[in-house]
C-alpha cells in the first residue's frame, strides 16, 4: 500500500469506475490481486445480452495503476445460457498465471490454467465421467452447487465444492500436469505451506464440523480437532494464518448457552397456563437473555504442524471479522449492548498477548478489516472506508464514503457470521468491487 509515514492526509480520490463481469455470490469478494492487474471474475459482461456476445465473459483483468482494462477471458457457455454459468474466485499464481473455476450448471466443473496475458493454457475437467458421484450433475431447476475459494500450495492447487450443503467434496490436483492427486469428501479451508486445512463432511446433520490437517502432497492426515457443531451455525470459523499458526474463531460458549435458553424457553412455555400460539416466545428469549447475558467466544490458535492448541482469548461478544496483520492477529467485536471493538492479540512464538480492546464509532452496523500492515489499518462499513493508524488505531487517517456496502459474508453455506469486504490494496491503489462495477482509488 502507502510506505510508512507517507500515508496521505486526505483519502484518495476516485480515478475511474470500469464495468467487470456481474459477480456471483462468491465473486463479489476482495478481488483477486496478480502484480499490477486486478482480476474480477463473474458472469455475464455488463450491458444488453447482444453486448456480452455467444460467449461467458468469465474473467476481465484490470491495471490498476492505469485504471484500464488488459484483456478479458471468455469461454462457452453453459447449454443452458448464461445463467447457467457459474464462474468462482480467480487464483492468481507467483509466476503470473491464474486458476479460474467454472461450474456449468449440470454439464461440468472445469479448472481453467490462465496465463498471465490470458490466454487458456489447461482444461482440468474435475468431474469428467463422474458427474452424478461427484453431484456436478443433478438436473435441478436452480444451481445447489457452491464453490469454495481455490488453495495453492506444494506444486499443487485444492478445488473443492459444496452440494446442498449435504455433499463436500475436495480435489488435489499438481499444478504443472493437472493430473489428480488425492481427493476427500471434504472442503478446503486454507492451505499454508505443504499443510491443507480441511473441514470433514457432516455425518449427519448438526453433527460434524471436523477440522482436518493433512499432507498436500497426497493427502495424508496429519491431525485432526474434535468434531464440533455446524447447525444452526458453524461452532468453528476459519480465521486467519499467522505465521505457523491457524487462527480459528470458536463459537463453543455461545452455543452452548443458546442451547440452554431454547430448552429453558419450551420449559417456560409449558408453565404457562395459555394456548401455545398466545404465547410470545420472543418475549421469553428477552427475559431470559436479561438474567443470563450470552457469552462471549474464543479467538483460538493451532500449530499447523501438529494441531495442538497453543493459545486461547475469550472475547466479549461475537467476533464478526477477523485479519492477519504483521505477528497479530485483528478482530472486530460486537457485545451484548451493540459496541463494537477492535482486538489486537499480538503474537510471541507460542504465546499471545491482548491488547485493551479500542471501541470503534461504527453506526448500525459493524465493519470488517479490509486491509492492515505495519501503518495503516483500513475498515470497512456499509457506507464509508476509514483509515486508522495500524499502532494507534484511536487516530483516524481519512474516512472514504462509498456508494454501496462493500460488506459481504464468507464464501461457504453456514458460515456468515464473519464479515469481509470487497475491497483489495496495491500499489497506493484502493479497488473496490462493485456487483457489475470496480471503483479505483489513489492516493
Amino acid at each position: 500500500m502507502w510506505a510508512p509515514g507517507s500515508c496521505p492526509a486526505e483519502p484518495p480520490a476516485l480515478v475511474a469506475t470500469l464495468p467487470v463481469p456481474d459477480a456471483w455470490h462468491e465473486s463479489y469478494l476482495p478481488p483477486a490481486i496478480s502484480g499490477g492487474l486486478l482480476l474480477a471474475a463473474g458472469g455475464p459482461a455488463p450491458g444488453a445480452a447482444g453486448d456480452a456476445g455467444p460467449d461467458l465473459v468469465a474473467l476481465v483483468a484490470l491495471d490498476v495503476v492505469a485504471a484500464v482494462e488488459r484483456f478479458r477471458v471468455s469461454m462457452p457457455l453453459a447449454v443452458r445460457g448464461a445463467e447457467g454459468s457459474q464462474v468462482g474466485l480467480p487464483r492468481p499464481l507467483p509466476d503470473g498465471r491464474i486458476l479460474l473455476p467454472v461450474y456449468r450448471w449440470d454439464e461440468s466443473f472445469t479448472v481453467y490454467l490462465i496465463d498471465a496475458d490470458g490466454r487458456i493454457l489447461r482444461e482440468d475437467d474435475l468431474a469428467a465421467g463422474r458427474e452424478v458421484e461427484l453431484d456436478v450433475y443433478g438436473a435441478d431447476v436452480g444451481v445447489k452447487l457452491w464453490q469454495e475459494p481455490l488453495a495453492v500450495g506444494a506444486d499443487a492447487y485444492l478445488a473443492s465444492w459444496v452440494y446442498r450443503a449435504r455433499s463436500w467434496h475436495l480435489q488435489c490436483r499438481d499444478l504443472a500436469t493437472g493430473a489428480a492427486r488425492w481427493e476427500a469428501p471434504e472442503r478446503v479451508i486454507v492451505v499454508a505451506g505443504e499443510v491443507a486445512v480441511t473441514e470433514a463432511e457432516p455425518e449427519r446433520p448438526g453433527v460434524g464440523g471436523t477440522v482436518v490437517g493433512r499432507a498436500v502432497a497426497d493427502g495424508t492426515e496429519r491431525w485432526r480437532l474434535p468434531p464440533a457443531p455446524i447447525f444452526p451455525e458453524r461452532a468453528r470459523s476459519f480465521g486467519a494464518v499467522v505465521g505457523d499458526s491457524l487462527v480459528l474463531v470458536d463459537r463453543g460458549r455461545r452455543l452452548a448457552a443458546a442451547a440452554l435458553r431454547e430448552e429453558a424457553i419450551v420449559a417456560r412455555a409449558m408453565e404457562l397456563d395459555v394456548e401455545p400460539d398466545r404465547i410470545d416466545f420472543d418475549d421469553l428469549a428477552r427475559a431470559w437473555e436479561r438474567e443470563h447475558p450470552p457469552p462471549g467466544e474464543d479467538l483460538v490458535g493451532y500449530d499447523l504442524t501438529g494441531g495442538h492448541e497453543r493459545w486461547r482469548y475469550p472475547v466479549e461478544g461475537e467476533i464478526v471479522s477477523v485479519a492477519a496483520g504483521p505477528a497479530a492477529v485483528r478482530a472486530v467485536t460486537v457485545d451484548a449492548a451493540r459496541r463494537c471493538r477492535l482486538e489486537r492479540i499480538r503474537l510471541d512464538g507460542q504465546h499471545a498477548h491482548r491488547d485493551e480492546p479500542v471501541t470503534l464509532d461504527a453506526g448500525d452496523e459493524p465493519p470488517a478489516i479490509a486491509y492492515v500492515d505495519d501503518a495503516h489499518l483500513l475498515l470497512a462499513s456499509a457506507t464509508e472506508l476509514v483509515c486508522v493508524s495500524t499502532p494507534a488505531p484511536r487516530t483516524v487517517r481519512w474516512r472514504l464514503p462509498l456508494p454501496d456496502s462493500p460488506l459481504v459474508p464468507r464464501p461457504n453455506p453456514g458460515d456468515r457470521r464473519i464479515l469481509a469486504a470487497s475491497i483489495a490494496v496495491t500499489r497506493r491503489r484502493v479497488a473496490v468491487r462493485g456487483f457489475d462495477a470496480v471503483r479505483i482509488y489513489a492516493g
